[in-house]
């Protein structure tokens, strides 16, 4: 007798239908491709440490026809029967999805914290050495600028103080520090302020961000001489911008409507130039600030809006990969700071990276900057 179909059983139905098209393009990919039969070791200790095994999961990763395919066409059924993102994104408000990594409750925070301030402290003294001021700009969570759109999601009630908790280690670390609040101006600005589909804030995001960063480095002293530079911005034309959230949750090569829809942008176009009469030539002159820090500086326009909010050229010297000290290492190492140092370095640090454990080669370069061991 059979049971009565209910809608729940639709994800495992999906799901068999896709291994069983899978085992059929495998088959194909064995009959028809050249597979990891010749030159294959099939001794025994070969068989005894899985190496024909391994051979043929690498051969099949490769040269299924169908492996891309599959894993869209699996992730977009996750996403449209039960709204299953995978394990790094969550959707709160209709349209608006969010990282889980600012969700995360860390391990013995207060130490990670502690630690990471600790990198900062070292980078700053090495840097004064060098004449070099730095200004630490810490950029809060998505999640808790735009609380009102998580429509439930839970924010754990102990993440509420972390922002707040970072800007007061790194105001009272024994090291000349100096930090641009960015919260305040960010929760000040009404409307949207981060993409709904991405991690990183949206273009009046980073402008307001790159605005409050200029005004600390004039309320420091820092500043360049202000008009070296001319800009001029025009706006793109409007289009869909597939946010990382989306390419996170492997639906980024699913067509709509099978996926999130993305944000409609319509992206600036910033052109720089030299002010008539600064200089020989007209040249720009050497930008006195660099920036390091990671994709929020290299998204959304972020630099070049600091460099307009200082009406002055900047470095960007950010990388991709949401680690504290990756641009800071590769900028170091880079014969150009050596040549030709800025005279401030803004460090754009994410809120969610705060408290997470440091790994030990961190804080061994950290320590390398000051000839500790």
């Amino acid at each position: 007798m059979f049971r009565r179909f209910r809608p729940l059983h639709l994800p495992g139905l999906a799901l068999a239908l896709i291994l069983l098209v899978g085992l059929g393009s495998n088959v194909a990919a064995l009959v028809s491709g050249d597979g990891p039969r010749a030159g294959s070791d099939f001794s025994v200790r070969a068989l005894a440490e899985g190496e024909p095994t391994a051979a043929l999961g690498r051969f099949l990763l490769h040269h299924n026809p169908l492996a891309d395919t599959l894993v869209a066409v699996d992730r977009a059924i996750a996403w449209n029967l039960v709204g299953d993102l995978g394990t790094r994104v969550r959707q709160g408000c209709p349209g608006w999805l969010f990282l889980t990594d600012e969700l995360e409750l860390h391990p013995d925070p207060d130490r990670a914290l502690a630690e990471r301030v600790g990198i900062v402290r070292r980078v700053a003294a090495f840097l004064q050495r060098r004449n070099i001021a730095l200004v630490v700009a810490l950029v809060p969570d998505k999640s808790r600028v735009e609380a009102a759109e998580l429509c439930g999601l839970d924010r754990p009630a102990a993440l509420a103080p972390r922002y707040r908790e970072a800007m007061s280690a790194l105001a009272a670390a024994a090291a000349p520090i100096r930090t641009a609040d960015l919260l305040e101006p960010l929760s000040a600005l009404d409307g949207e302020r981060y993409y709904r589909t991405d991690t990183h804030w949206n273009e009046r995001g980073a402008r307001t961000a790159a605005e409050a960063i200029a005004a600390a480095l004039r309320r420091a002293g820092l500043a360049p001489p202000p008009g070296q530079a001319e800009f001029r911005v025009a706006k793109g034309k409007p289009h869909e911008r597939v946010g990382d959230l989306i390419r996170l949750a492997g639906l980024d090569e699913v067509p709509l409507p099978f996926r999130p829809r993305g944000d409609e942008v319509a992206d600036s176009e910033i052109a720089q130039s030299a002010k008539a009469g600064t200089g020989l030539f007209d040249e720009l002159p050497a930008p006195q600030v660099a920036v390091i820090g990671t994709s929020f500086s290299r998204r959304a326009n972020f630099t070049n809006f600091l460099a307009m909010a200082l009406t002055a050229p900047v470095i960007d010297k950010a990388e991709d990969g949401g680690s504290q000290t990756k641009a800071a290492i590769a900028y170091f190492a880079d014969p150009a700071f050596t040549a030709a140092p800025p005279r401030v370095i803004v460090w754009e640090i994410p809120e969610r990276i705060v408290q997470t454990p440091v790994a030990a080669s961190e804080m061994a370069w950290a320590a390398g900057l000051s000839g500790e061991k």
